[in-house]
């Protein structure tokens, strides 16, 4: 398993909003969200071998509770000729609001669309008054901890 490590951001008033085209998740995205959670992860440094079933019950985990209450109104996709191409998954964990998890459909990426949808989730939790926002990421994943870095994501010291 890959080292991970938290990352924070003090959320701020001068995010963006939703843009044209990135909207707030609906239930009815669930399983579109499985199928692009398993496109985003095969063959990346988080990819353990999970199937395409294993990716599903990740998502309906994460929409169950099972890490922390799930946020949709805070959760955020983006739909391009029909088909589900990136999302962001919002959380309530220890308390706090919480990245459970941010993919694009390798098809897209590079094209700002995970920085639109987290950028669209910030403005949404600053909007209900949240301050901060967590994640973790995979130290690995250097793409990752780019954007989140230009996001205003900083790592969090490490308790090791």
């Amino acid at each position: 398993m890959c080292k991970r490590a938290f990352m924070r951001v003090e959320l701020v008033d001068s995010v963006p909003g939703c843009r044209p085209g990135v909207r707030t998740f609906v239930a009815a995205d669930e399983p579109h969200v499985g199928a692009l959670m398993y496109r985003a992860y095969v063959d990346t440094v988080d990819y353990a071998g999970e199937t395409l079933e294993q990716a599903a019950a990740e998502v309906r985990k994460t929409i169950s509770g099972e890490y922390g209450e799930f946020v949709p109104t805070c959760s955020k996709v983006v739909v391009r000729a029909g088909i589900l191409v990136s999302a962001t998954m919002v959380t309530r964990f220890q308390d706090r609001p919480f990245v459970a998890f941010t993919f694009t459909d390798p098809a897209v990426t590079r094209q700002g669309l995970a920085r639109e949808c987290m950028q669209a989730a910030m403005a949404q939790l600053y909007a209900q008054g949240e301050r901060e926002l967590r994640l973790v990421v995979t130290l690995a994943n250097t793409p990752a901890i780019r954007l989140y870095a230009r996001l205003g994501f900083l790592l969090e010291p490490s308790d090791a």
